[in-house]
């Protein structure tokens, strides 16, 4: 009997334990993920800081067909087409940063001259997008393309 009453109470502490431990993990987890959720959006600019981009061309497309966007970059200040930027884009199912879901990886616009970049994509399937739009303007460190971002929704029928 006592070595029963020894087993349990034996157990009953490996569990205690092994629960505890599963919450602290679990606690620590939950810190990180909010800690790279807020040090990620604050690394993102919601309005972007050197840069003005406007879409020129319609942001509804068809599923399952070669599409394209124009884009037009201008320098915040002087308000001129920024002529020989990095335009990077890449686009995700659903809205800004609610999924994840990627479609392919990022790609550059090109550049079709006078501030203008071209994107082409095709998307498969109807829905709501977000083409993410990162612009790294001459001369500027890479980490500029952070802090111009916009976010750009896309609807395929």
């Amino acid at each position: 009997m006592r070595k029963l009453v020894f087993v349990m109470i034996a157990a009953l502490g490996t569990f205690a334990t092994a629960s505890a431990f599963a919450y602290v993990i679990s606690q620590n987890n939950g810190m990180t993920y909010a800690m790279m959720d807020s040090n990620c959006n604050s690394m993102m600019s919601d309005v972007p800081q050197d840069v003005i981009i406007k879409t020129k061309s319609s942001q509804a497309v068809f599923a399952g067909k070669p599409q394209s966007m124009t884009l037009l970059v201008l320098d915040k200040e002087t308000k001129k087409p920024l002529t020989n930027a990095q335009v990077i884009v890449g686009i995700e199912k659903g809205a800004p940063m609610s999924t994840m879901n990627m479609i392919g990886p990022m790609f550059d616009a090109e550049n079709i001259g006078n501030g203008k970049y071209l994107v082409k994509f095709a998307l498969s399937e109807k829905g709501y997008y977000t083409m993410h739009t990162h612009v790294n303007p001459a001369g500027k460190s890479m980490h500029s393309m952070m802090l111009n971002h916009e976010d750009i929704g896309i609807v395929v029928k």
